[in-house]
């Protein structure tokens, strides 16, 4: 099972992406808090207990940029929001990895994987790094402000604390050949451990 993290923009989903098109099992840890806080599952109900019913959509779903506005101007309430939704999501990323054959690898996308209880887990971690000025390039095409890029990096673990945490570091300053590459070297490096077991 491997873990790829780093900061927010590094282009984790990218490196995640390739490593599916080489044979690998693709679990993004973002994906599956929103599909748990979809009406009618768990995580819907702990978002609306700690934010109200004002976070909510006419529809009922989440009005999801002004949960992440809330989030980031209450750390309180984010980690209450993080202390019940990741046993959920940890449950998930276990149950998948129970349901995969021997030969398979796993792939989780986690921006905080650093954080989880399961970090052990993992066989190996890969950080994904990118220049700061890309970083914020790429919130910005999001349609992320410069002022909120910011906000949301200084957040996070820096790059040393990603980088000492690391077994792989994968440098994506945009060039897609390049960071091919390097996610391809990897993935060969670790072929040689599985042979004879039929890894993808």
């Amino acid at each position: 099972m491997i873990g790829v993290t780093g900061p927010i923009g590094a282009g984790k989903s990218t490196v995640t992406g390739m490593l599916g098109d080489l044979g690998a099992t693709v679990l993004d840890a973002d994906a599956i808090v929103r599909d748990l806080q979809r009406p009618g599952q768990p995580g819907h109900a702990e978002v609306v207990s700690i934010f109200g019913s004002g976070i909510l959509q006419a529809n009922g779903e989440l009005d999801r940029p002004r949960l992440a506005q809330e989030i980031f101007n209450d750390r309180n309430k984010l980690r209450r929001l993080e202390s019940g939704i990741h046993p959920l999501v940890v449950s998930r990323v276990l149950a998948t990895q129970s349901s995969l054959s021997p030969d398979r690898v796993l792939v989780v996308e986690a921006i905080k994987l650093l954080q989880s209880k399961i970090r052990d887990r993992y066989d190996e971690i890969w950080v994904v790094v990118a220049p700061l000025e890309t970083l914020l390039s790429r919130l910005r095409v999001r349609g992320v402000s410069l002022e909120e890029a910011e906000r949301r990096l200084a957040s996070q673990p820096s790059e040393e604390i990603f980088r000492a945490a690391a077994d792989v570091v994968i440098s994506n300053s945009g060039d897609e050949h390049a960071l091919r590459a390097q996610v391809e070297r990897q993935w060969g490096r670790l072929m040689p451990r599985t042979a004879g077991t039929g890894w993808a």
